[in-house]
């Protein structure tokens, strides 16, 4: 494989890379997300004392921290399955970077 062959072939498993963080990402989020909305909605507030005062407390946080765990653990196949791929591909990008002397930076992975 020439050089520039492999800068493509890299190139392009590192995008395919970054799409798989983001899937890994986006899922985790959306489960906080939804952990966080069902907490709220199981535990409703009679008032709203003041804009700068927080109304989350500590029983608050054990019912998202209950909820998360749940919802983790009912997509835990999900979230392994895009953790080992996510380790397949970083393992692959690692090997052709080795075995062709590839010394480029590799790009960080930012969520936003």
């Amino acid at each position: 494989m020439s050089h520039p062959e492999t800068c493509t072939a890299l190139s392009q498993m590192e995008a395919r890379l970054r799409e798989t963080r983001h899937n890994l990402y986006e899922l985790e989020r959306s489960l906080r997300d939804r952990a966080e909305a069902e907490a709220i909605s199981s535990r409703p507030k009679r008032h709203r004392y003041n804009r700068r005062m927080s109304n989350w407390s500590g029983a608050d946080e054990e019912a998202y921290l209950r909820i998360l765990d749940r919802l983790t653990d009912n997509a835990a196949a999900d979230l392994e399955r895009l953790r080992c791929k996510v380790e397949r591909q970083d393992a692959a990008i690692e090997a052709i970077r080795r075995k062709y002397r590839v010394d480029a930076m590799r790009p960080i992975f930012s969520p936003l």
